[in-house]
């Protein structure tokens, strides 16, 4: 029986959004309800879901921080700026073209290639780093910066991740590069990070390219459930209306803590099938027909 890994992540994405835009969130009791439905829903669907609380995966990377001596070369956007503000940031992302066809790996809306951005620790001159990454799946992204690296003289002398999967693990082996990761598994149906079922959230889904930072979440009608995240056809339709109400009741105790509403333009990341800036978010995806 093999596991459905989900990272938690909305709660620190969204502090962070509502800090920044004067919003105030629920409480936690709040998104422990909310995140019971969740795992009820996806139970439904595969017989075991691990839902990875992020007060556990910051407490481990808190103590691999305590540990570390390097300077830290960082693609997590979630765990790490919430402990640490001196690190350098890699802005990649999953990125797909207007038919959510796979564009594999670019970098998020403003930021150079992966190459400009390594080529400012070869001018800083830096030769050896700590690499910081959520989820280590396949290996091949950290195997490539780690390979980039070298190339430039810059040594890789530990990564943390909150999640490992044996067969990223066994790939980074090769490079005899020391890892630690907060929770470790052989294989899995998927891991997928909470905040991609949800429309809006910061970093929520695959960047769509050639836009101003609009975001494709992994259900209907925007996104693939199926291919982004292992949600079997015959339950991909039911799941998605799950997920658009749940956002909908996000965004609404988000509204009504903070005593006005949240509209289309203070979203985190943009929709493309939202694409009124005026409008009230909650209240388009009640009124608007999803399928």
């Amino acid at each position: 029986m093999l596991p459905y890994v989900v990272s938690a992540d909305i709660y620190l994405l969204l502090a962070a959004w509502a800090q920044a835009k004067g919003f105030i969130l629920p409480d936690d009791s709040f998104f422990l309800a909310f995140r019971e439905k969740f795992v009820d829903q996806l139970i439904k669907i595969f017989s075991q879901v691990d839902l990875l609380a992020e007060m556990d995966l910051l407490f481990s990377l808190r103590t691999w921080l305590a540990g570390n001596r390097l300077p830290i070369v960082s693609l997590d956007r979630v765990y790490l700026p919430s402990l640490c503000a001196a690190y350098h940031p890699l802005e990649l992302t999953r990125a797909v073209g207007q038919a959510n066809q796979d564009l594999g790996l670019r970098p998020r809306a403003g930021a150079p290639n992966l190459i400009q951005q390594l080529a400012s620790l070869s001018v800083s001159g830096q030769t050896e780093v700590a690499l910081v990454d959520d989820v280590i799946f396949s290996g091949d992204l950290l195997f490539k910066v780690i390979t980039v690296l070298e190339r430039r003289g810059i040594r890789v002398g530990g990564i943390y991740a909150g999640v490992g999967i044996a067969e990223g693990l066994e790939k980074i082996a090769r490079l005899n590069v020391p890892v630690s990761c907060a929770f470790v598994y052989d294989q899995v149906v998927d891991e997928v990070c909470e905040r991609d079922f949800y429309p809006g959230v910061p970093l929520a889904g695959r960047l769509l390219v050639g836009s101003n930072n609009v975001g494709i979440p992994y259900i209907l009608p925007d996104g693939q459930p199926g291919r982004w995240a292992s949600i079997p056809e015959e339950r991909q339709s039911s799941f998605s209306k799950f997920c658009w109400q749940q956002t909908s009741d996000l965004f609404s105790a988000i509204e009504e803590c903070s005593g006005w509403p949240v509209l289309i333009r203070d979203l985190g990341r943009s929709i493309s099938s939202c694409p009124v800036p005026n409008a009230r978010f909650s209240r388009l995806i009640q009124e608007k027909t999803i399928f």
